[in-house]
């Protein structure tokens, strides 16, 4: 890059997960918040079926949902790695990017596979390493890593289509009722269900399974849910955010429907908690982002118990879209949408 010239941001979007939509929703943001005077965006999509195209805008798709979870892989593993495979070579040469900011969620995207591509192509990536990336993705394995270091976490047990039916129901009645069934490596709350009963077990399981393979039983905490982003970590110092209160309406349930609809769910910054909770929270946030190796940004979802806050799962690639949680905490901080993009890309160009 020559002196004056703008830095080539390559945005990483779509992918074959089933948050493929939300994916192009933080993609296309992130292209609209760059600074044009210090930055050229160049889109970067992949397509569900592994297919793949660079500095192709795609169309900003809709993020209303019936509910209805999309399967968590719409291409196969061949087609996929056919794609990955022309990103790498694409950015290899390195004429088309400085520095790319992955913009992809779920398997694929979150899990390490891209941050592994851009590793490999010797190319500065936004967000968390390979190693991080992938300990995150993997809620079982996180939770146990985090559960060590003193983060106090939902009980649970891990099912897949080998375990058989009485086997489930034993570890469901252990977990207790009601208790959430989730994909233990998806996000956006996919497949995802809260369980009242047993009546209702296995085809929640099924459904999950299905979708996702390896499935946890989760512990359902009465409470009041909130989220914490984190910045920094590598070689700079974590900052935890101001926490966000998650109140969605209806059910109370915050699936894909209150995460992505609007009007669906109230998001109150900074959280309706006290400061010695708030405190605590956010020790917690940044104690997991430190532990599992998290650079750049992470958001960890916490229910506030009668008993002290619990951590859900902690988050690589936090959605940016227009409802999205980890923006809101940065601006309360004074980070606007455009500073915080900057941020981002600032810290990955440090790292090389």
């Amino acid at each position: 890059m020559g002196v004056g010239e703008r830095t080539r941001v390559a945005v990483l979007m779509g992918g074959v997960s089933s948050e493929h939509d939300v994916s192009i929703c933080t993609g296309l943001n992130v292209l609209d918040a760059l600074d044009l005077d210090r930055y050229q965006g160049v889109p970067v999509y992949l397509g569900r079926d592994g297919s793949w195209s660079f500095g192709v805008r795609p169309a900003a798709p809709s993020l209303e949902s019936d509910g209805v979870p999309m399967p968590v892989v719409s291409a196969a593993p061949a087609q996929a790695s056919v794609a990955q495979v022309g990103v790498l070579e694409r950015l290899s040469a390195k004429s088309d990017a400085d520095v790319v900011f992955i913009a992809l969620h779920g398997p694929g995207g979150e899990d390490g596979t891209i941050q592994a591509i851009c590793t490999l192509a010797g190319v500065p990536f936004t967000g968390s390493g390979v190693l991080a990336s992938a300990l995150a993705m993997d809620k079982s394995v996180s939770k146990r890593l985090l559960v060590a270091t003193g983060v106090p976490m939902a009980r649970d047990a891990v099912v897949d289509s080998e375990t058989a039916w009485d086997e489930v129901r034993r570890l469901a009645t252990g977990v207790g009722y009601p208790c959430v069934v989730k994909p233990v490596a998806a996000g956006s709350s996919f497949a995802t269900s809260v369980v009242e009963s047993e009546r209702g077990l296995l085809s929640a399981v099924d459904t999950s399974v299905e979708a996702a393979g390896e499935t946890m039983i989760e512990e359902f905490l009465p409470g009041v849910e909130v989220t914490c982003g984190v910045l920094g970590g590598g070689r700079e110092p974590v900052e935890a955010l101001p926490l966000t209160e998650i109140a969605p309406t209806g059910d109370g349930f915050f699936d894909f429907r209150a995460k992505y609809t609007a009007g669906a769910c109230r998001e109150i910054t900074p959280a309706r908690v006290d400061s010695e909770t708030t405190a605590r929270i956010q020790h917690l946030a940044a104690l997991a982002h430190a532990t599992l190796g998290c650079e750049g940004c992470s958001r960890s979802d916490f229910i506030v118990t009668s008993a002290g806050p619990v951590m859900l799962e902690l988050n690589t690639i936090p959605g940016m879209t227009e409802t999205s949680l980890m923006p809101q905490g940065a601006a309360a901080v004074g980070i606007d949408f455009r500073g915080l993009v900057d941020r981002l890309v600032q810290s990955a160009l440090k790292r090389v």
